[in-house]
């Protein structure tokens, strides 16, 4: 845990945009403490693979156009 924040405010000093160094974070807590990455990526995946929360986006996006 302490590895995410060193290096999530040591970007954030260094001026990398939020996006960026959000994601550095995140893989590097994710490589030190051994976790598989395509396990996570997967997981990720699948609980975004869900009809409601990609219908939300869609049903904003429709109103604006």
């Amino acid at each position: 845990m302490a590895i995410l924040l060193i290096t999530f405010f040591v970007l954030l000093l260094c001026g990398i945009p939020v996006a960026a160094f959000m994601g550095i974070a995140s893989i590097s807590y994710l490589l030190s403490a051994h976790m598989n990455v395509l396990t996570v990526s997967k997981r990720m995946f699948v609980g975004a693979d869900n009809f409601t929360l990609m219908a939300i986006p869609l049903f904003i996006f429709a109103a604006i156009v």
